[in-house]
């Protein structure tokens, strides 16, 4: 009997939802490490923190896709992965938010709002109008928490793919 000895090539599906995981339990383990420490998890030096483990994770991914495929990865293909990693990592870390801040430590959106009241505060913000915005802040959050995730999960796919995309010498279809 001869084996199968077939490699089944990787998705573009596939790979994006293993390191949305990973990008997700990534983002999880951090915050938790932030509020264990005492750290102010709003504090916008963290979105920095937070831009370099995506970007190396969307890397990681793209390579992974690379190596376990047939070592060509197209731009709209490594576009792909990173919308799928940005998708699974918003909704699980989504969820893990929502059952935290509402569950865990209800005080966690307050600490939120009041980060973000102090923001456009600091910018000389008249108080008419910070009050109207963390209004609306209040009842966008998770919509646009979710929007805001992938879009910017694409937005990063579309720049970092520039420089790990690999076409394949045979001309597509």
């Amino acid at each position: 009997m001869e084996e199968n000895t077939t490699k089944e090539l990787p998705t573009v599906r596939s790979v994006g939802i293993k390191y949305g995981l990973i990008s997700a339990l990534v983002s999880i383990v951090f915050f938790l490490i932030l509020v264990l420490t005492g750290a102010n998890a709003f504090d916008n030096k963290w979105n920095w923190i937070g831009l370099i483990f995506s970007i190396v994770i969307l890397v990681l991914a793209q390579k992974n896709f690379k190596d376990d495929g047939n070592g060509f990865m197209s731009y709209g293909q490594g576009v792909g992965i990173g919308f799928w990693v940005a998708l699974i990592s918003v909704l699980i870390g989504g969820v893990f938010t929502y059952v935290y801040s509402n569950i865990i430590d209800p005080a966690t959106m307050d600490t939120f709002y009041q980060a973000q009241q102090q923001q456009m505060e600091d910018r000389n913000m008249p108080d008419d109008q910070i009050e109207v915005a963390v209004e609306w802040t209040k009842k966008l959050f998770w919509p646009m928490y979710a929007f805001f995730g992938v879009f910017f999960g694409v937005l990063l796919a579309l720049i970092v793919t520039i420089f790990t995309q690999k076409k394949s010498p045979e001309p597509g279809f």
